[in-house]
């Protein structure tokens, strides 16, 4: 099911509903719900990857002549030095800036990953499969794209969220989607152009003005797809309520809630505890949010 305007789907409940009744599993797709084996499998694949983050663990490697360096966290493949100094700069850049958002410094401190830029779209779209929209992917710990790419930067940090985020909470991180996505557009809405950013801002105050979704749907659904994830009323609303948990106390709290849900803890207990003197669950939250919009 989706609304008209913002893609919601229906995807999260279907699968919610066939788990715990046993029904055959369906998936919706471009509108209309449909059993999974009857679709073809290209249709199948491009649902798994369609986020961003992709279910293989790895992408085909360069063409011969490619050249490798490391950071202290990365290492950064290409066919440049050049390129790959200015991408070490700002993968770091990048990399340091989540660690301080999020209070996650220990956990970063020791993180190690791949990024691996394609010489230009063409070897990107061969080698990784991605939507004709896409310009990064994640997979396994490594981050996929090309370069050049004047929309690099923004987008690379909202799949850096993902690699950061999805490491962190391992296959916790699935029932958090809406945090996630909510600290991967804060993220890039930081390091966008500034007529992009204003562009957002008048987009998400129209947006929440008219259509906002209770917690207890904004939490369970999910788009699919991240191609207009800078209009989709559902992103729009998630990174309002990320930036404004993130603003509420320091990083180290946001980091006690990420590492409560990390342990297993539910949501209402994370937030409890991390933000003791504001919210004592996720209705709290939202009623709180609420006046900010």
């Amino acid at each position: 099911m989706k609304r008209a305007g913002d893609q919601i789907s229906f995807c999260s409940f279907a699968l919610a509903l066939s788990f715990s009744l046993a029904l055959p599993l369906t998936l919706c797709f471009l509108g209309s719900c449909v059993p999974v084996d009857q679709l073809p499998p290209s249709a199948v694949a491009g649902l798994a990857i369609s986020s961003g983050t992709a279910t293989a663990t790895a992408f085909p490697d360069l063409e011969p002549g490619n050249t490798s360096i490391t950071s202290t966290h990365f290492t950064l493949k290409g066919y440049s030095q050049t390129d790959l100094e200015t991408l070490k700069q700002m993968a770091e850049t990048i990399y340091s800036k989540i660690g301080n958002d999020t209070g996650l410094y220990s956990f970063l401190a020791s993180g190690n990953y791949v990024l691996v830029a394609y010489r230009d779209r063409d070897e990107y779209m061969k080698k990784t499969h991605q939507p004709a929209w896409s310009h990064a992917v994640t997979a396994g710990k490594g981050i996929y794209f090309y370069f050049p790419d004047p929309d690099l930067e923004p987008i690379l940090t909202h799949q850096m969220v993902h690699l950061i985020f999805d490491s962190y909470l391992g296959d916790k991180a699935a029932s958090f989607k809406w945090l996630e996505e909510g600290l991967a557009m804060n993220e890039e809405l930081s390091k966008m152009q500034d007529s992009d950013r204003m562009s957002y801002a008048a987009s998400k105050t129209s947006q929440l003005r008219s259509n906002v979704m209770p917690f207890s749907q904004m939490t369970f659904f999910a788009t699919n797809s991240e191609e207009k994830r800078r209009t989709d009323s559902w992103y729009q609303q998630v990174e309002s309520v990320v930036t404004y948990l993130l603003s509420q106390g320091s990083a180290l709290g946001f980091a006690q809630m990420l590492s409560e849900l990390r342990s297993g803890l539910a949501i209402d207990q994370a937030l409890s505890d991390a933000y003791s003197a504001k919210f004592r669950s996720l209705n709290d939250l939202e009623a709180a949010w609420k006046y900010t919009i």
